[in-house]
């Protein structure tokens, strides 16, 4: 991924991206400083649909980087005009149809978003880390009761002992 400091050398049908804390956002850049992008629940939760915006508005003032692809199936002026063919469609979701997905499927003709796998992967870690962490939690519970059940067992037996001991000297006497 190349960084991008000024819009006036980006390349028309380049792949951008902009990092937002805990997630990027993804567009077209469609020339005469636009970009064509979902842009899905970036008007506060309201979902809106496929859009054309001035690069200002899309980058929100950030850093902006440009996706490069190995084998692009499609190229340049290609790539803005699928993305225009499905300007205004409004079937955003965070999973199976998002921005990256869109930006995917105009340069390569296959819907896809790393970062839903790499989350769905972060995900997975995080259940089975908390399905261990469960069993060892349950584990440990199991084994310190055993300890707390064995310390009160000792310390019963020994207060039997003793006063046992106490009842056997007082009856000698």
């Amino acid at each position: 991924m190349k960084k991008q400091h000024q819009r006036p050398h980006i390349p028309i049908g380049s792949h951008l991206i902009v990092k937002h804390l805990g997630y990027s956002h993804h567009g077209i850049y469609a020339g005469r400083g636009r970009v064509i992008h979902y842009s899905g629940f970036a008007h506060l939760f309201k979902k809106h649909p496929i859009e054309l915006t001035q690069f200002k508005k899309f980058s929100h003032g950030k850093q902006v980087y440009i996706r490069t692809y190995q084998y692009p199936k499609f190229s340049g002026k290609a790539i803005v005009r699928r993305m225009r063919s499905r300007m205004h469609e409004n079937q955003y979701h965070l999973i199976i149809n998002n921005c990256e997905h869109l930006c995917s499927w105009a340069i390569t003709g296959v819907e896809s978003s790393p970062q839903v796998v790499k989350m769905m992967n972060r995900l997975t870690t995080i259940g089975y880390v908390s399905s261990l962490m469960s069993y060892m939690n349950g584990l440990f519970i199991t084994i310190a009761t055993a300890c707390f059940a064995l310390v009160l067992y000792i310390k019963k037996k020994l207060r039997d002992k003793t006063k046992h001991n106490f009842i056997k000297r007082n009856n000698k006497k």
